[in-house]
């Protein structure tokens, strides 16, 4: 017989719910019970039922033991505990020397523990290294009558629908802490909620959002004006791995050296949000008669890279404000691309702490309809040159190369340098 000690009074400690009956009509039931295992009445008592898994030592497991201990009067919340079946009509307690019991048995084929292996055998190893008695934070277990499953292949299924519970990402935990606010209280530009401050939200079309307009997506490219900062961890040869450290690179957002310059930068989340959508709405134009023969504005995948580039599908990008253009560019370009333009046309005042420009919106536009087609035609020879054979087809890793960044920004600088010509881009249709 399993024997733990409950963490407080049977009527406190562990509840039970009829789920169904047996074939001679005795009532089947579900448990749930708090406990407070110790040395002498540990976690292992529990077998191994359909687990499929074996221990390791890993994260997760060294994560939980160091929860335990240190976080004992928060580890129920964290933790989920242990779900096992148990021998059907063998649950019981007993009050012995004043303190509460359940007891329970798991001899039945298959009986035992089949989700949160991690956390028992973390939590013995912990109360084994520092036992506290009836201090030991409390712990949480349910069990099942084994009668409830019909066979073996039931059992693994509660098994696998238990696992596939999805953990959380980044920027869901972030934005639930209100981490993300300061940033969309400066957005104008576009509806707040087309940007993905969270998983499985949808855009103001009622359209799923894509990478193109993620919160990631949109502090890599804010980054682009880090250089200018002169701050560690924000030269070029920094932000250009930033779409390739995924999710990692939020936690920039509370970094000691880069929580301050980066949060400077959100007076002009609406150019970073507004210029990002014009050098994808406007590549078409701005390549002209070459689009077609310019393989970053067409798939990618292994299918398509078979293909000439001419007979190619145009790349289809989501835009910050809701539309959807062809021919657009992969989103890991625009932090370089941005960079080119903003350290051209911004200033970083290191008394203020501030980034500011004297030029409009529209004369940046208008500056990159001038010089577009030499920046992108910088990028087109590298793609040409070494996106298959060097950088593997994987965009995130061709944007490493921090001398293709320096090569866009002199180009562009020589455009912008020309305002009788960029001026002649100033039209009505800049202004949108």
């Amino acid at each position: 017989m399993i024997k733990l000690p409950l963490a407080g009074d049977i009527r406190d400690s562990i509840i039970r719910v009829q789920l169904g009956t047996d074939e001679e009509g005795n009532p089947l039931y579900y448990y749930y019970a708090i406990v407070r295992p110790s040395s002498e009445y540990p976690l292992s008592q529990i077998p191994k039922g359909v687990n499929p898994r074996d221990l390791e030592e890993n994260c997760i497991y060294k994560e939980i033991k160091k929860a335990y201990r240190n976080e004992p009067e928060m580890f129920l919340i964290y933790n989920g505990g242990v779900q096992a079946t148990v021998d059907t009509g063998t649950v019981d307690t007993a009050v012995i020397d004043g303190v509460s019991y359940v007891l329970f048995s798991c001899d039945g084929q298959d009986n035992g523990h089949y989700d949160g292996q991690h956390s028992k055998d973390a939590v013995d190893s912990a109360i084994s290294e520092n036992d506290l008695g009836e201090n030991n934070a409390p712990f949480a277990i349910v069990m099942t009558d084994d009668a409830l499953f019909p066979d073996r292949a039931s059992r693994r299924t509660a098994a696998t629908r238990t696992n596939k519970r999805s953990a959380q990402q980044v920027k869901s935990e972030i934005n639930i802490r209100n981490g993300f606010d300061e940033m969309k209280k400066m957005i104008s530009y576009c509806p707040v909620e087309n940007i993905q401050w969270a998983q499985n939200q949808k855009n103001s079309n009622g359209e799923k959002i894509k990478a193109d307009c993620d919160v990631q997506q949109l502090l890599n490219m804010l980054a682009a004006f880090l250089p200018s900062a002169l701050v560690s961890g924000g030269q070029v040869r920094d932000i250009c791995s930033w779409p390739k450290k995924g999710s990692a690179s939020l936690s920039f957002l509370e970094s000691e050296t880069l929580a301050e310059p980066l949060q400077a930068t959100f007076e002009h989340v609406d150019f970073v949000l507004e210029m990002a959508d014009f050098l994808r709405s406007s590549t078409m134009d701005v390549l002209g008669n070459k689009e077609g023969t310019f393989g970053i504005t067409k798939m990618s995948t292994a299918s398509h890279r078979k293909k000439d580039i001419t007979d190619r599908k145009k790349l289809k990008t989501q835009l910050f404000n809701g539309e959807t253009v062809s021919g657009g560019l992969y989103k890991d370009l625009l932090p370089m691309l941005l960079h080119t333009i903003i350290s051209e046309v911004f200033d970083y005042d290191d008394l203020t702490g501030k980034y500011s420009t004297a030029h409009t919106m529209e004369e940046v536009k208008a500056m990159w309809l001038e010089g577009g087609l030499a920046v992108l035609s910088v990028v087109e020879k590298n793609f040409k040159e070494s996106f298959e054979k060097l950088y593997k087809s994987r965009w995130s890793d061709f944007v490493l190369d921090d001398l293709m960044w320096g090569h866009t920004a002199r180009e562009f600088r020589k455009a912008a340098s020309r305002p009788k010509d960029w001026k002649m881009h100033l039209t009505h249709e800049l202004v949108k």
